[in-house]
């Protein structure tokens, strides 16, 4: 898994990163549609609320099955395009998800942990017959028309974390004992969270990743802001978007009570202040930094709209045109 293998050393690794990227973006270019669910419907048609059940069943099962978060992501993004394309009734929605579930594990993990059709539907205790369960798989599969690889937020999560970690190599420096690792397992889940609510599927993977990763970074590094700017240019999503995108996220996992983490910074790394005074200063100073930060971004009037305060909100940061961006950041995950 992404998260969990060494950080590339050499400038060929990050050169294949950045094509990884490129060419994941371009298949979410070829795949993707927005996905819209009904708020409210009559017992005969699947709306939000049933969906979301789902999802939530299916996250649950998966700490059962113990697969990955990819085919836990896949699962679900069959599972909307099959939904997508097809009315079908709340209570065949168990047999549908398991069936989606069942085909990304096929898809993704390795034969020797994947189960017999039987355990599957013993397991989930999804009230399927092996046979249903089966019928399902070949139904899914013809309206998709056999295509099922798409390509995931939870890829995206992955592939963003490990190129800023490349181009950032002591981004999480300031925090005690956490490791890279440790810090894609927190995203990984809080971006589960938020795949259980329809609502974000109106959102591009990719994006929905860089918001929920700019959220993250604003809570415990001053340079959160460069950092995303210079990967939003990478991603290819204009700043509007990315500031709706954040926004919905942050209402997802306030109202699930996931919003902030309670990260443990290092002492090492925090100045004994002897007086007020050096107090001040030490705040000056890093104004100072977060100010030229910010110039080196905006070459016009809009940094003395950014700097009224100095951890804005995300609405009234990324004001600037990702076409005016400097690629000084981005060249240099190549370049390293």
């Amino acid at each position: 898994m992404w998260g969990c293998r060494k950080q590339p050393q050499s400038a060929l690794d990050a050169k294949h990163l950045v094509m990884m990227l490129g060419k994941a973006l371009k298949k979410e270019r070829e795949q993707w549609k927005p996905r819209v669910f009904r708020k409210t419907t009559t017992i005969e048609e699947v709306c939000e609320e049933h969906r979301n059940e789902a999802v939530l069943w299916l996250r649950n099962l998966n700490q059962h099955f113990q697969f990955s978060s990819e085919s836990l992501g896949l699962a679900i993004a069959i599972f909307d395009q099959f939904l997508q394309l097809v009315k079908v009734r709340p209570k065949y929605l168990r047999c549908i998800a398991i069936s989606c579930y069942y085909l990304a594990a096929k898809t993704l993990e390795e034969d020797e942990v994947i189960p017999s059709t039987t355990d599957l539907v013993r397991g989930s205790q999804s009230g399927c017959t092996v046979a249903e369960v089966c019928r399902m798989e070949r139904l899914v599969l013809d309206k998709l028309n056999w295509n099922i690889n798409f390509v995931t937020s939870v890829d995206f999560l992955h592939m963003i974390h490990v190129i800023m970690m490349k181009n950032n190599p002591h981004l999480l420096d300031g925090l005690s004992s956490m490791t890279p690792s440790q810090h894609i397992s927190i995203l990984r889940s809080k971006l589960i969270i938020c795949l259980g609510h329809g609502s974000l599927m109106l959102f591009p993977p990719a994006l929905l990743a860089l918001a929920l990763i700019s959220l993250e970074l604003e809570q415990f590094t001053s340079i959160w802001f460069p950092t995303i700017v210079s990967l939003q240019k990478m991603v290819q999503v204009d700043s509007k978007h990315l500031i709706h995108c954040r926004e919905q996220v942050a209402q997802c996992l306030a109202s699930k009570n996931h919003l902030q983490t309670s990260y443990r910074f290092s002492s090492l790394t925090r100045p004994k202040v002897k007086s007020n005074k050096r107090k001040v200063d030490l705040m000056a100073e890093e104004v100072d930094e977060i100010y030229d930060s910010i110039k080196r971004l905006y070459s016009e009037e809009t940094v003395e709209e950014v700097l009224v305060n100095v951890r804005p909100s995300c609405s009234s940061e990324a004001r600037q045109d990702p076409e005016e961006m400097s690629f000084a950041q981005i060249q240099a995950v190549s370049a390293t």
